[in-house]
């Protein structure tokens, strides 16, 4: 009971020091006012590229229908409508667009003969270059001319394998509406079979990785306390035992109110998975991340080695965990690092082992590298 009575008393000395600290209070604020702030820019348009649009003929039935489809959605492309096929050129040659659709007057009849012949220009894409981007965006220009397009190849069948080319177009449209379907073609889930909500705004989608990695910087900003402690003698009174570990009891105070105030944030941005795999989540990753901190300072002998790996292991966590790309480098190195296994077990309910597991290796070494520092110091 003595020795509980004693933790808490710690834990709070601990927390009451960092609360002191004006920094870290305005770490714990601006966390959820930043979700809150993507949450409202997510709202307004915005969008990775621009696309200009433009008809050719501003009173062609298909290609207005078209449009609506594009601009009728959300999207992380932005579209802006303009009048005529200079402007939209113009707006490309000038920057203020990236790449301009135009669509043909007579689009129809052009789809249609696209279906009869196998070729025809029904849209113009201008464009300044061509990169990877790009090529993704025109994916939703073809499923906006789909439903045209795939009309015409159904009134083409018609006409040459059934005869039907007298039929008029309005009795097509009815027999081609009724064999339609409402629901949707594709449905998104996990890996454990739960759906996706595919709406979420593609600025809101990293913040769960910018979070994990926070955690992470706010675990070894403890860590430059504790050597400014150790230097300063602040542990040589206490046991041998409770100067070996109250380090990482000092990262663990420090990351878990920036874990809470990230749940927060994330509540706020409507990112969340609910809110018992949340706080399950975390139980397994503040752990982790205040192991991975204190492993770090145990194998960095000086302050300053310890600072300057701070802003490269940053640059590392950025590109190797799938925060905003999975780009699947070095694999051994990633699995190193924390977020890569807290942002594999979001959606996967089997990883929340392999988090487990590389929490309880962490501990291993990390007890290992404490003992080999006590001794290396001669106690």
């Amino acid at each position: 009971m003595k020795t509980c009575r004693r933790f808490f008393l710690w834990c709070g000395l601990l927390l009451k020091r960092l609360l002191r600290r004006p920094s870290y209070l305005a770490v714990l604020l601006l966390v959820p006012l930043f979700a809150l702030a993507l949450t409202l820019f997510s709202r307004q348009e915005s969008g990775v590229l621009t696309i200009a649009l433009a008809l050719e003929d501003p009173d062609d039935a298909a290609a207005l229908a078209a449009i609506d489809r594009l601009t009728g959605e959300r999207s992380i492309l932005l579209f802006d409508t303009y009048e005529d096929e200079g402007s939209a050129r113009e707006a490309v040659s000038r920057g203020r667009a990236d790449a301009a659709w135009i669509f043909r007057a007579d689009l129809q009849r052009k789809l249609e003969r696209f279906a009869q012949r196998g070729h025809a220009a029904a849209v113009t894409v201008v464009q300044r270059e061509d990169n990877v981007l790009l090529r993704l965006a025109r994916e939703k220009l073809f499923a906006a001319i789909y439903p045209e397009t795939s009309f015409a190849l159904f009134q083409d069948f018609l006409a040459s394998e059934l005869g039907a080319a007298e039929t008029d177009r309005a009795t097509l449209r009815r027999y081609y509406a009724s064999g339609t379907m409402a629901e949707e073609i594709l449905r998104f889930e996990t890996v454990a079979g739960e759906a996706v909500d595919t709406g979420e705004s593609y600025l809101t989608a990293p913040l769960r990785g910018v979070m994990a990695l926070l955690l992470v910087l706010c675990g070894m900003a403890s860590g430059l306390y504790c050597y400014q402690e150790e230097q300063n003698g602040s542990y040589t009174w206490l046991p041998e035992r409770a100067r070996r570990w109250l380090p990482l009891l000092s990262h663990l105070i420090a990351i878990l109110p920036a874990a809470l105030a990230a749940l927060l944030a994330m509540a706020l941005a409507g990112v969340t998975v609910g809110l018992g795999r949340e706080l399950l989540l975390l139980l397994l990753y503040v752990p982790a991340a205040a192991l991975f901190c204190e492993l770090l300072r145990c194998l960095c002998p000086r302050q300053e080695h310890y600072g300057a790996l701070i802003p490269v292991l940053t640059a590392a966590m950025l590109v190797l965990c799938p925060v905003f790309l999975d780009l699947k480098l070095l694999p051994p190195l990633r699995l190193l690092l924390p977020p890569t296994w807290l942002l594999r077990a979001v959606w996967n309910g089997a990883e929340l082992t392999g988090l487990l597991l590389y929490t309880g290796v962490l501990l291993v070494l990390t007890a290992l590298a404490v003992r080999l520092r006590q001794i290396r110091r001669g106690l």
